[in-house]
């Protein structure tokens, strides 16, 4: 079973009763995002794993970050940032320096070796995302955009205040075959 991949189907309404809407959409998202995870990896996975190319996307963004910042913006628990930096290190893609403001700290810096490996790989994942996206016009794609973020704004309402982070980001833990994944939702950022 690749990594990622659900454990189980959703559970089929009885019989006689009709699944609701919001849970057939949401029955489709998950398919959706399965499918397209699914090819993004066999795209990508040739030159780095997807977690690699999450953390070289988080430096060229803002280099020099803290493991810890690294580990929030990833939505990864601490420790897995930890190894994905060392391997990421080993093999010259980044390299830690000591934070010039605090003896304590580190900061993570990418290499010239790992802009280009991501200016790479960020060729393919663009190239792929674009034709899984194929069928849909630029209409449907900016009114899809708009419905999920909908979505996003009733993720950051009231009832789901109960699970928040430190910084008031909604917090939730998935374990599955891969590694640790918080699920955090920053109301202060947009994609």
């Amino acid at each position: 079973m690749r990594r990622g991949a659900p454990t189980r189907r959703p559970v089929a309404p009885p019989p006689g009763k009709s699944e609701h809407p919001a849970v057939r959409a949401w029955v489709r998202i998950l398919a959706v995002h399965k499918g397209a995870l699914a090819a993004i990896r066999d795209d990508l996975e040739h030159e780095m794993t997807l977690p690699r190319f999450d953390l070289l996307s988080n430096l060229v963004r803002a280099d020099g970050q803290t493991l810890a910042s690294l580990s929030r913006s990833m939505l990864v628990t601490a420790g897995n940032i930890t190894g994905l930096v060392d391997r990421a290190a080993r093999d010259g893609l980044v390299e830690r320096r000591a934070d010039p403001n605090d003896r304590r700290a580190w900061r993570v810096h990418l290499t010239p070796k790992g802009a280009q490996a991501f200016q790479r790989a960020q060729l393919r994942h663009a190239a792929r995302v674009a034709k899984l996206f194929s069928s849909l016009s630029h209409s449907e794609l900016a009114s899809l955009g708009r419905m999920l973020d909908k979505v996003r704004q009733t993720l950051r309402g009231p009832e789901h205040a109960g699970v928040r982070g430190p910084r008031g980001e909604a917090r939730r833990t998935h374990k599955g075959s891969g590694p640790t994944r918080r699920v955090l939702t920053k109301p202060e950022e947009e994609p």
